[in-house]
Protein backbone atom coordinates (compact mmCIF):
# COMPACT_ATOMS: atom_id res chain seq x y z
CA UNK A 1 0.00 0.00 0.00
CA UNK A 2 2.87 2.39 0.74
CA UNK A 3 4.25 1.86 -2.78
CA UNK A 4 1.01 3.06 -4.40
CA UNK A 5 1.10 6.24 -2.34
CA UNK A 6 4.74 6.92 -3.23
CA UNK A 7 3.99 6.50 -6.96
CA UNK A 8 1.23 9.16 -6.98
CA UNK A 9 2.43 12.30 -8.81
CA UNK A 10 2.87 15.41 -6.72
CA UNK A 11 1.66 18.85 -7.76
CA UNK A 12 5.27 19.91 -8.27
CA UNK A 13 5.90 17.01 -10.65
CA UNK A 14 2.80 17.85 -12.69
CA UNK A 15 3.77 21.55 -12.95
CA UNK A 16 7.31 20.84 -14.18
CA UNK A 17 6.46 20.37 -17.91
CA UNK A 18 4.69 23.73 -17.96
CA UNK A 19 7.63 25.55 -16.37
CA UNK A 20 10.42 23.81 -18.31
CA UNK A 21 11.58 25.91 -21.27
CA UNK A 22 13.78 23.24 -22.88
CA UNK A 23 12.61 21.82 -26.19
CA UNK A 24 13.33 18.62 -28.07
CA UNK A 25 15.34 19.72 -31.11
CA UNK A 26 16.01 16.60 -33.12
CA UNK A 27 16.45 12.85 -33.13
CA UNK A 28 18.07 10.40 -35.51
CA UNK A 29 16.40 7.14 -36.49
CA UNK A 30 17.80 4.48 -38.78
CA UNK A 31 14.99 2.91 -40.78
CA UNK A 32 14.76 0.13 -43.33
CA UNK A 33 12.30 1.82 -45.73
CA UNK A 34 12.72 5.59 -45.82
CA UNK A 35 9.82 6.29 -48.17
CA UNK A 36 7.42 4.24 -46.05
CA UNK A 37 8.66 6.01 -42.92
CA UNK A 38 8.18 9.44 -44.51
CA UNK A 39 4.65 8.45 -45.53
CA UNK A 40 3.82 7.40 -41.96
CA UNK A 41 5.16 10.58 -40.34
CA UNK A 42 3.53 12.90 -42.88
CA UNK A 43 0.16 11.18 -43.24
CA UNK A 44 -0.39 9.80 -39.73
CA UNK A 45 1.38 12.33 -37.55
CA UNK A 46 0.94 15.43 -39.71
CA UNK A 47 4.65 16.22 -39.99
CA UNK A 48 6.12 17.97 -43.01
CA UNK A 49 9.04 16.74 -45.11
CA UNK A 50 11.43 19.68 -44.85
CA UNK A 51 14.38 18.30 -46.77
CA UNK A 52 15.56 15.00 -48.25
CA UNK A 53 19.03 14.31 -49.52
CA UNK A 54 20.67 11.25 -51.02
CA UNK A 55 24.35 10.50 -50.43
CA UNK A 56 25.06 7.71 -52.94
CA UNK A 57 28.81 7.54 -52.27
CA UNK A 58 28.05 6.71 -48.62
CA UNK A 59 25.00 4.59 -49.54
CA UNK A 60 22.44 6.40 -47.37
CA UNK A 61 19.79 9.11 -47.46
CA UNK A 62 18.69 11.75 -44.95
CA UNK A 63 15.19 13.06 -44.47
CA UNK A 64 14.31 15.96 -42.21
CA UNK A 65 10.73 16.10 -40.97
CA UNK A 66 9.12 18.41 -38.48
CA UNK A 67 6.01 19.87 -36.93
CA UNK A 68 6.45 23.50 -37.92
CA UNK A 69 4.34 26.44 -38.95
CA UNK A 70 3.96 27.14 -42.65
CA UNK A 71 5.83 30.47 -42.36
CA UNK A 72 8.85 28.70 -40.85
CA UNK A 73 8.86 26.09 -43.63
CA UNK A 74 9.35 28.82 -46.24
CA UNK A 75 12.39 30.08 -44.32
CA UNK A 76 13.97 26.61 -44.33
CA UNK A 77 13.38 25.92 -48.03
Amino acid sequence: MAEAEAAAPTAELLEWPQKDKRRFLHAVYRVGDLDRTIKFYTECLGMKLLRKRDIPEEKYSNAFLGLVQRSLISLLS
